[in-house]
């Protein structure tokens, strides 16, 4: 089977040289020019030698001068930097170069997009947005902006002009001449020629193409498009086919030639072209595989995760290591070396948890001639970027060091001591209740022979005095909210009579509140709905109220902040991140990249604290069921200057 023919390496330096020549001037003219004497004398020599061996070592000898002068004096060319940012795409390509910036995907507490001309320098915030894939066109950055459900958008480079590009979520995507292409849910709208008229499931993702400005969005694929990669000038893409396994195709940017390329039973992953070779990573066994053109496979490297290419090396990743490997001798060096991870989060280790959990949030990528790894730095600092210097790698953007407690603080004690419930004496929020009681109310579906009751019903709402200027407001709240919990009653009962008796014996459910706080500003409570009704365990929904202490009426989330909803939400939610990052909390790799923590957030999930604002997520939201239903309390002081105080 045959590929594409790709210049060889030569043809590309020499190419390289034109172009430099043509962009950089007088000074650049004298070294393309020095260098291409070089190579003329080397063949000028090779044709007169009688000794053909002597002069094979010394062409090799000069061609490795010839590269190592050329990288390290001439700028990637335009073409070169495309074909670069190319090799990244399977890892979210979060970082990139142009113009003398890096571009990337910041991993402090903010995770902006953000910029700078290299190690040590400063970093600009481009945008305040939460970035996925980044591409540079020109004087206008592409990216996935996570921050607002993984839709397109486009800021300028000094981070003017921020501009939403697509409506609909997307995966990855790579900027080719004047179209963006990209994996995203299908959409009859962009499918004008009816090429599937199946509903598609919710999480399929099809590959479609959009000009720069965001229209002309069409279907380009018709077949559900597990992965894509592309050389610049093909696309080649992943596809399941029933009775085949999974076949690799090769399409035109057009969509309108295809070729059939492989198919395997098993999954193969990061598939990626290079000199006309194919390179993936055999997930089952671990293994960085070759398609070579004559359609012979090999294997190069064991326990391989992640990998790129560059000049002839391939730079893989695994859970303890980065090692760098020579493409043409098989020659391997260690790069990078941790202890291994252990199960269960094992404390024996600054590094509590392994560097790739199945997202993009680790990885190894290739940047304008340099190579970089994101991976975990300290407990105070969580993962980092970092770049290869020399043999060794350096962290590329640093952060001041932090304690968890900064970002998110342990809510578990403040369950018990700093707020009022039910059933416990407190002096801050006791002094505004009513004496007489609370709003409460039950009743039960049936009874059973021995005298006790089933199908129980509950409400429990509090009720405020006149120590609160609001108080009437307040109350009058309450029993709006009692009367909705009534109408929950009789649907519940309506449920258990058109049951059998026997399977509804253990059935319940309560109306509640819990953690009342009473501040200077604001009244929280959380509120609370749940019950058994069978299964393996009982459920909640909650229902966080917050309340103007002033007024008594109801707030929502905007009502406390300055600023819009995408920039506190990105605030909170960074820093929940960055704290699961630094204590080696797993889950988080794969919620940062879909950004669940936005997401499966509603806007009555919080109440307040004395020291902060508590996030409240259902079960099964972010975590697994077992874990419960996940809250983060995050200080005040990180917040403190978007907050109404």
């Amino acid at each position: 089977m045959r590929y594409p023919k790709y210049m060889c390496e030569t043809d590309f330096q020499k190419v390289n040289m034109i172009f430099e020549v043509m962009r950089m001037g007088v000074d650049r003219v004298k070294i393309c020019m020095g260098l291409g004497i070089l190579l003329l004398m080397a063949g000028c020599s090779a044709g007169v030698s009688t000794e053909p061996e002597s002069n094979l070592q010394e062409e090799k000898q000069l061609k490795e001068k010839l590269q190592i002068e050329e990288e390290s004096q001439i700028v990637c060319s335009d073409d070169e930097f495309y074909v670069q940012c190319i090799q990244n795409l399977n890892q979210g390509n979060n970082i990139t170069y142009a113009d003398g910036y890096y571009y990337f995907r910041s991993q402090t507490e903010n995770y902006s997009l953000c910029r700078t001309k290299g190690t040590g320098m400063p970093v600009e915030i481009v945008a305040d947005q939460i970035p996925g894939s980044i591409y540079v066109r020109e004087d206008q950055v592409y990216f996935i902006n996570v921050s607002d459900s993984r839709t397109l958008y486009c800021v300028g480079t000094d981070g003017s002009g921020l501009k939403k590009l697509s409506d609909f979520p997307m995966q990855e995507l790579v900027v080719l001449e004047d179209k963006i292409y990209f994996r995203s849910v299908y959409d009859r709208e962009y499918d004008p020629f009816y090429q599937l008229t199946e509903d598609a499931a919710e999480d399929d993702r099809y590959l479609y193409s959009m000009n720069l400005d965001g229209s002309g969005c069409e279907l380009l694929i018709p077949k559900l498009c597990m992965e894509f990669m592309t050389d610049g000038e093909w696309i080649y893409y992943m596809v399941y086919e029933e009775g085949v396994g999974y076949v690799l195709y090769k399409s035109s940017l057009d969509g309108k030639e295809e070729e059939k390329i492989l198919h395997k039973e098993d999954r193969i992953w990061d598939i990626l072209p290079y000199q006309g070779d194919l390179y993936w990573v055999d997930v089952e066994r671990e293994q960085l595989v070759r398609l070579d053109e004559q359609g012979e496979e090999e294997i190069l490297a064991s326990d391989v995760w992640r990998f790129t290419i560059a000049r002839g090396q391939a730079y893989v990743m695994n859970e303890e290591e980065i090692r760098k490997i020579e493409l043409t001798t098989g020659e391997e060096s260690l790069l990078v070396e941790r202890e291994k991870a252990l199960e269960y989060g094992g404390q024996d280790r600054k590094d509590t948890y392994s560097w790739h959990v199945g997202s993009y949030n680790r990885g190894i990528f290739l940047v304008n001639g340099q190579v970089f790894a994101k991976y975990y730095e300290s407990e105070s600092k969580g993962v980092l970027w970092h770049i290869l210097d020399g043999e060794t790698f350096i962290v590329f953007e640093d952060m001041e060091p932090l304690t968890a407690e900064e970002l998110v603080l342990d809510t578990s004690l403040l369950y018990e001591t700093n707020f009022y419930y039910p059933g416990r004496t407190d002096e801050n929020a006791g002094q505004y209740l009513d004496a007489d009681g609370e709003f409460h109310y039950e009743e039960s579906f049936g009874t059973r022979e021995d005298g006790s009751t089933y199908g129980d019903f509950s409400i429990t709402l509090p009720k405020f005095n006149s120590e609160l200027t609001s108080y009437e407001q307040l109350n009058q709240q309450m029993e709006k909210l009692l009367e909705l919990a009534l109408e929950d009653k009789d649907s519940f009962f309506q449920e258990i009579s058109e049951r059998d008796k026997d399977k509804c014996i253990s059935w319940c459910r309560q109306h509640g509140y819990s953690r009342l706080y009473i501040g200077e500003t604001y009244i929280s409570m959380y509120y609370s709905r749940g019950g058994y009704e069978g299964g393996m365990r009982e459920w909640r929904n909650s229902l966080p109220l917050i309340f103007d202490r002033e007024t008594g009426l109801m707030l929502h989330m905007d009502d406390l902040f300055t600023v819009e909803e995408s920039i506190y939400m990105k605030r909170l939610t960074g820093a929940i991140y960055k704290y699961c990052e630094m204590k080696g909390m797993d889950w988080w790799n794969d919620a940062f990249d879909n950004n669940v923590l936005v997401k499966n957030f509603g806007d009555l999930r919080c109440y307040l604290t004395p020291d902060g604002i508590v996030l409240c997520y259902e079960r099964y939201e972010i975590q697994p069921g077992a874990s419960g239903s996940p809250t983060f309390e995050i200080p005040y002081e990180w917040f403190a200057d978007i907050f109404k105080q």
